[in-house]
């Protein structure tokens, strides 16, 4: 059995889309303590989240304020409409 040792950092990235848009911007990024306060932010502002750790390992590299990537548009979009229907 091989043990990976290495400790997981937290990461967050959090999205924002208009209607009109290109693309979902990034708004936030972090690790560590930035991503603890931008998930406790989202909680008192009753913003849902989602995890999804191979996404956000693509997304943490983004600079805050572009637009995501294309090749993540497909991943973006299924989780946006899988908060939708829970809406």
């Amino acid at each position: 059995m091989i043990e990976n040792n290495k400790k997981k950092v937290d990461c967050a990235v959090a999205l924002s889309y208009a209607l009109h848009s290109k693309a979902p911007i990034i708004t936030a990024s972090g690790k560590g303590l930035t991503a603890k306060k931008i998930k406790e932010t989202a909680e008192r502002n009753g913003i849902r989240i989602v995890e999804d750790e191979n996404l956000t390992n693509i997304l943490i590299h983004q600079e805050i304020g572009s637009c995501i990537p294309e090749y993540t548009y497909k991943a973006v979009a299924a989780i946006f409409a899988f908060l939708l229907k829970k809406d």
